[in-house]
């Protein structure tokens, strides 16, 4: 992680070299190693160089929906540092609109997710008789080490800039979560009424959709002499609508039992002793 931020400077002042459209009259070099400038300065130059670097936990979302950090995973906060240098026959200004053209470079054309930007005041160098402007750029970036020997960078596709990321992490666009619900996107299974008014099933994930109906009773059937009174034994369940007697949980699905008749002189038993069930849940 520690090669890959060092590295930086030198990565863009080089992209930036490369974007003769924008900076036909621009030098761009890094501050460390320190390349010397004319005396006195002819042309434009922006010296590249590294600020300091905040790096704190990266935190992903469990199958229960809880927010844990990922161990292998850190986020950082890299502050590049950009010294505009112009000649004096230039004017200050000129500093201010090779500023601009740098960050709106950065934003619309790389793939860096820029948070911030700023410049102090134009100051001057007698050194090299330039206006001198001291500016900063503000880049977040998300290290996965033990994943991929890149800096996987979160705002622009595609990703042509510094980065193989996206051939040596392919979970940037595809979780393992994702990968796992679409080669197993269905899990069957069975359980045996016990007649208590509710129980829950643990399938240890949140499912889309489950169905549950008996194995060898039809999903409608009338075990009494009652006329007319029909007991339910199947279910439907979704994350937004469910039928009687089944709602989903975050690792699962829970059943209930009703005693009374409902709509349609229908009792609802998905839980019933003298049955038992086939569930199928969709990830």
């Amino acid at each position: 992680m520690t090669d890959s931020i060092s590295a930086m400077p030198g990565e863009i002042a080089a992209w930036l070299s490369e974007q003769t459209d924008l900076f036909p009259d621009v030098t761009f070099i890094t501050e460390f190693p320190a390349i010397p400038k004319a005396t006195p300065l002819r042309q434009t130059i922006a010296a590249i160089g590294l600020d300091h670097v905040s790096i704190r936990d990266f935190f992903t979302e469990n199958s229960q929906g809880v927010q844990v950090p990922d161990e292998y995973c850190r986020l950082a906060k890299v502050r590049i540092r950009i010294s505009v240098y112009v000649p004096y026959s230039a004017g200050g200004s000129a500093c201010h609109t090779a500023f601009t053209k740098i960050v709106d470079c950065l934003n619309f054309k790389s793939d860096f997710n820029i948070s911030e930007s700023g410049c102090e005041s134009i100051e001057a160098d007698r050194d090299t008789d330039a206006f001198v402007l001291k500016s900063w750029v503000d880049i977040d970036a998300q290290f996965c080490p033990a994943e991929s020997s890149a800096v996987q960078y979160a705002s622009f596709l595609p990703k042509t800039l510094f980065c193989r990321s996206h051939m040596d992490d392919a979970s940037i666009h595809v979780t393992p979560q994702e990968k796992q619900s679409w080669n197993n996107m269905l899990e069957i299974g069975y359980y045996s009424g016990s007649s208590h008014a509710s129980r829950t099933i643990d399938l240890g994930f949140y499912p889309r959709l489950v169905l549950v109906f008996p194995s060898t009773y039809p999903p409608l059937y009338n075990p009494t002499a009652t006329p007319d009174q029909i007991t339910c034994l199947c279910g439907m369940a979704g994350r937004t609508l469910s039928s009687s007697g089944i709602e989903l949980t975050r690792n699962g699905f829970h059943l209930t039992q009703t005693a009374d008749t409902g709509i349609g002189n229908t009792l609802t038993k998905l839980n019933w002793d003298r049955a038992d069930y086939v569930y199928v849940a969709v990830r």
